[in-house]
């Protein structure tokens, strides 16, 4: 009897042991955390003119991001930024900028024959601002407007959200947006005066244009056409540097001793490089 209930209590104890003595599972994922910046939001209004097109332009850090062109009964156009959001009602232009970075912003806000008016805002983390409604007075003094495409030299087709900058000749820059249709404007210019358009688009050449006075009250219809970039030639190692590939600057000597470098040379003359060993 003493030997059974031994073997009972030593079963018991192994039993008591044995619970909760399995390895839990260990977590073998990786986590990765995933920071964000916190975002805030700002709205506002514009009062709408029958028969004109009012922009907005955003900009941050004087670089523009957005564009959008309200008019009476819509949206005519609009960026292709998601966080901005755009309605008419009875008049008046909506608009709303969500999930904005925090910083300072600008609002311009114009119209042909209109000034221009600026708002500016400074988004908050987690915070919404409301910005004041805009009514646009009209200008008393004359100016000009110049209205715009963008497209691409080989294809034809329009070229949308490229920055556009016109510079006047006293330096001041105004800039713009084109619409995903390749439409580009700028309104209120002074009269009577040259200007350099200045474009330059990622795949593109970079080009300036000579825009010759624009007579007050009138608009200059202008089309600009960029040439795309055309990737040199990749060759298998061993074959050299590849077609198109730019040659570094350097210096090598003639048949006489005499060097010459490169640079040298006008940019638009061809340069041959022969190597000989010589007479023997």
């Amino acid at each position: 009897m003493k030997r059974i209930q031994a073997l009972l209590s030593f079963t018991l104890l192994l039993f008591a042991f044995g619970c909760g003595t399995e390895n839990p599972i260990e977590e073998t994922g990786d986590i990765t955390l995933i920071e964000t910046t916190a975002t805030g939001s700002f709205r506002g209004d514009v009062e709408l003119i029958e028969g004109v097109t009012i922009y907005m332009r955003f900009l941050k850090a004087g670089q523009i991001l957005a564009q959008v062109e309200f008019e009476m009964h819509g949206v005519k156009a609009t960026s292709t930024d998601v966080n901005i959001f755009t309605s008419t009602n009875q008049g008046i232009g909506n608009y709303s900028v969500k999930e904005a970075e925090p910083g300072d912003y600008t609002i311009h806000v114009s119209a042909k024959g209109y000034q221009t008016t600026e708002l500016k805002v400074t988004v908050i983390p987690d915070q919404s601002v409301s910005l004041d409604k805009v009514a646009l007075v009209a200008l008393k003094t004359p100016v000009s407007h110049l209205h715009g495409v963008l497209r691409d030299e080989v294809t034809g087709e329009p070229i949308g959200a490229v920055n556009l900058q016109l510079k006047d000749n006293a330096g001041k820059v105004y800039e713009t947006l084109t619409t995903a249709a390749g439409v580009f404007s700028f309104e209120n210019l002074p009269v009577q005066q040259p200007f350099t358009l200045t474009v330059a688009h990622v795949g593109y050449e970079g080009k300036e244009v000579a825009v010759n006075p624009i007579p007050a009250s009138e608009t200059l219809e202008l089309t600009v056409e960029l040439t795309p970039l055309v990737e040199p030639e990749k060759l298998d190692p061993g074959q050299g540097l590849s077609i198109g590939s730019q040659a570094p600057n350097f210096e090598l000597p003639d048949g006489n001793g005499k060097l010459h470098a490169l640079a040298g040379y006008n940019a638009d003359k061809n340069v041959v490089l022969i190597f000989y060993r010589g007479g023997w």
